[in-house]
């Protein structure tokens, strides 16, 4: 049985869950693929000669790209599911993100320009930091490392004279 046929047949919330659409607004969406293939199709007639018939529906390959956009399975994951290889899901995956893009395209960043914002409302709400206070600053190193906090607990901190002194070493 075909996939997109079993969530048909489902409660909207399901197809909501699984694709992240209503089932109404992925009839609409199958509605503009079908418009935008046949439009390619009619401007590239000879484009479709040799092509092997086609195994998924169109409501099945735009499940499949929903899916893989939704949820983000492997390509051999959705290809055990919808019954095809790993190579041709990822095929018809990208063509119909191309064509979804064609079809859904945001405007550009300089659209707002164009369109002559009247009015702009900016939140701008402080954040407090944490910072060392200020008698704490000149031993504060910032690290939060368990060694580092046991060495500053022991008072092991150096002072720029005192480096290189100390006790001896195992390769000196």
């Amino acid at each position: 049985m075909k996939r997109f046929e079993t969530l048909r047949h489902r409660s909207s919330t399901t197809c909501v869950r699984a694709v992240g659409l209503t089932l109404d607004q992925f009839l609409r969406v199958r509605d503009t693929l079908v418009a935008l293939i046949q439009a390619e199709q009619d401007a590239h007639p000879m484009k479709k000669r040799g092509r092997k018939a086609v195994t998924l529906t169109i409501e099945d390959t735009l499940l499949l790209t929903l899916t893989y956009l939704r949820h983000s399975p492997t390509f051999e994951q959705l290809g055990i599911q919808f019954g095809i290889c790993e190579s041709y899901a990822q095929k018809l995956s990208q063509r119909h993100r191309d064509l979804l893009v064609k079809a859904y395209h945001l405007p550009g960043r300089n659209a707002l320009l164009e369109g002559g914002v009247s009015a702009m409302l900016l939140d701008v709400t402080e954040q407090s930091m944490e910072r060392p206070s200020k008698h704490q600053r000149a031993w504060y190193s910032g690290k939060k490392t368990p060694h580092h906090q046991r060495a500053a607990r022991r008072g092991a901190l150096f002072s720029p004279d005192s480096v290189g002194r100390g006790r001896p070493r195992a390769d000196a």
